[in-house]
């Protein structure tokens, strides 16, 4: 294993292009220099300079290892520099980073109950898109993730905690609003809020209606912009019963739907990262409010 030392060392000798150079920005002699590179080339067992007319020119393998370095060192800054910033703000922190079905309402309601419990607590809310979750938590500072998929990426553990049902947002003065629930025949020639089909909304869509052909497609790539045409009176939208948690109930009305299928909340954490003492309350009162939300709609 190499010391941190080590790879500081190298990485100066890669920045400054030279043994000397690499000295002068260290405040250390030159042959300490020469002497740490050759004891890491012993220990990697691989050349990372060749040594050419008195010069040094990185190997493909050093040139690499300076990208991850390079990154490696940029983590850790960002974590000694939020380290500070706690320190000199005194109190608690607790971040959570979401996706955006779940970042309007279900979550914050359950860091409301965190803050009630804490006073005090200090608080950071991230909307996250699929491809950041992993780094989110891997490579930030993030306590935790809640989303409607698995993350699987080694070192993350995925929880489920539950479920949510696929509704219907329909405006306000159309037929469908008095309707006690919704089954796909019913949105047949219906103008409809729609989404990519790999996404976790556009599965759910067309495996709830099916080969049910509804009317105008529009095509949107969040649950919240869906909710924002039913709320415009466009389309109605089938989405998630977190994400209608936001909507404006005096412009659309909230139906449940006939489907079978339910959204899963999935919360996530780093598995080698000592767990944040609050992460237990969180995850209680994300499961409570979970919970709260599938009660308020009627049987299917």
């Amino acid at each position: 294993m190499l010391t941190l030392r080590q790879i500081e060392v190298l990485r100066a000798v890669l920045q400054a292009g030279s043994l000397a150079g690499a000295a002068r920005g260290l405040g250390i002699a030159q042959p300490t220099v020469t002497r740490i590179v050759r004891r890491m080339e012993d220990v990697l067992g691989l050349a990372l300079f060749d040594r050419r007319g008195g010069r040094l020119h990185p190997t493909a393998e050093a040139r690499r290892m300076l990208g991850e370095i390079d990154r490696a060192y940029d983590a850790l800054r960002r974590a000694v520099d939020d380290a500070a910033r706690r320190a000199r703000l005194g109190g608690e922190r607790f971040e959570v980073g979401v996706s955006p079905s779940l970042g309007r309402a279900l979550v914050p309601e359950a860091l409301a109950g965190l803050s009630r419990a804490a006073p005090g607590l200090a608080l950071r809310l991230d909307v996250l898109s699929v491809s950041q979750v992993g780094p989110y938590l891997t490579e930030g500072t993030g306590e935790v993730a809640v989303t409607l998929f698995p993350v699987r990426q080694a070192g993350i553990h995925s929880q489920h905690i539950g479920q949510g049902r696929l509704v219907a947002l329909v405006p306000r003065g159309w037929p469908l609003a008095g309707r006690a629930r919704l089954a796909p025949e019913d949105l047949a020639g219906q103008p409809l809020a729609v989404f990519d089909p790999q996404a976790v909304h556009g599965r759910m869509v067309d495996g709830f209606l099916g080969a049910v052909a509804p009317g105008t497609r529009h095509l949107v790539r969040f649950a919240e912009s869906a909710a924002a045409l039913a709320e415009a009176g466009i389309a109605i939208a089938l989405i998630d019963a977190f994400s209608a948690m936001a909507i404006r109930p005096e412009l659309v009305a909230v139906r449940p739907t006939t489907a079978a299928a339910r959204f899963d909340v999935y919360l996530h954490r780093v598995l080698d990262r000592l767990q944040a003492r609050l992460l237990p309350d969180f995850e209680a009162l994300l499961a409570e409010g979970i919970r709260a939300v599938e009660a308020r709609l009627p049987l299917p």
